[in-house]
C-alpha cells in the first residue's frame, strides 16, 4: 500500500486515526494544513468532524467558514462526519441538523460521507485513496459542453490538467494572462499561483514535457 499517501494536519494526530492509517500501511505525512484535516494522494481534501464537533461548529459558525475556504482553495473537498449527529448529548433541533446537511450538499456542493467509528473512517480514507490510484489513467469525457468564447475555451483547456478545477483555471489565466505563458511556465512560476503547490506544479509540467513514443 506504499502508493497510498495521506497528508494529515498535525492537530489531527491526537485523534487516533493517524495511527490507524499508519498501521494499515499507508504513507502518512504530518504537516500544517491550511485547509482540511486530510489530503489524499495530493488530490482530495477531507474535513473530518466527529458528530459532536459538527454540531458545535454549526453553533459557533465555524462550519460555514470552513466550507467557504474548502470551496475556495481546494478542488475536491469532502466532509467526513464520524458518528451520528442526530444522536449526541447535545439537545439540538433535528430539523436544523437536516437543513445544514442539505445545505452543505446542495448549496455548497460539498459531498458528505458518514462513518460510524475511527476504524470506519480509516477504511473510507484508504478506499478513496485506492480508487484514486485505479482511476488515475481514466480520462473523463466532458460531454455536452462545447465552449464558444475564447476565454471559455482557455478555461476548458486548462481544466484538463491534473488537479485544476474551474476556480484554479481562472486564477492561472489571471496570473499569466495567456495560455501560452502557462504552458511555458516553470514549476517555480506555477507555484506562485494561489492553490498550486510544488507537487501540483510538477504534475502539470510532467504532462506538458512528457514525450509520446
Amino acid at each position: 500500500m506504499n502508493d497510498l499517501k495521506i497528508t494529515v494536519d498535525y492537530r489531527e494526530t491526537t485523534s487516533g486515526l493517524t495511527d490507524l492509517l499508519k498501521n494499515s500501511g499507508a504513507l502518512v505525512e504530518i504537516a500544517k494544513l491550511s485547509y482540511g484535516d486530510y489530503i489524499i494522494n495530493d488530490t482530495i481534501t477531507v474535513e473530518r468532524k466527529t458528530a459532536k464537533d459538527f454540531l458545535i461548529s454549526i453553533i459557533d459558525g465555524r462550519l460555514f467558514n470552513q466550507l467557504s475556504n474548502l470551496k475556495k482553495f481546494c478542488n475536491h473537498p469532502i466532509l467526513l462526519i464520524e458518528g451520528n449527529p442526530y444522536d449526541t448529548e447535545h439537545n439540538f433541533d433535528r430539523m436544523a441538523i437536516k437543513g445544514t446537511l442539505i445545505s452543505i450538499q446542495t448549496i455548497w456542493y460539498v459531498p458528505i460521507i458518514f462513518s460510524r467509528t475511527k476504524e470506519d473512517s480509516r477504511d473510507i480514507l484508504l478506499m478513496i485513496s485506492r480508487q484514486l490510484g485505479t482511476s488515475i489513467d481514466v480520462v473523463p469525457l466532458r460531454k455536452g459542453y462545447r465552449p464558444k468564447r475564447i476565454k471559455s475555451k482557455q478555461l476548458y483547456l486548462l481544466q484538463g490538467f491534473p488537479q485544476v478545477g474551474p476556480k484554479l483555471a481562472k486564477r492561472l489565466i489571471l496570473h499569466f494572462k495567456s495560455v501560452s505563458k502557462i504552458m511555458n511556465a516553470s514549476v517555480q512560476a506555477l507555484t506562485e499561483v494561489d492553490g498550486i503547490g510544488i507537487i501540483s506544479a510538477q504534475k502539470i509540467r510532467e504532462i506538458l514535457d512528457a514525450k509520446v513514443y
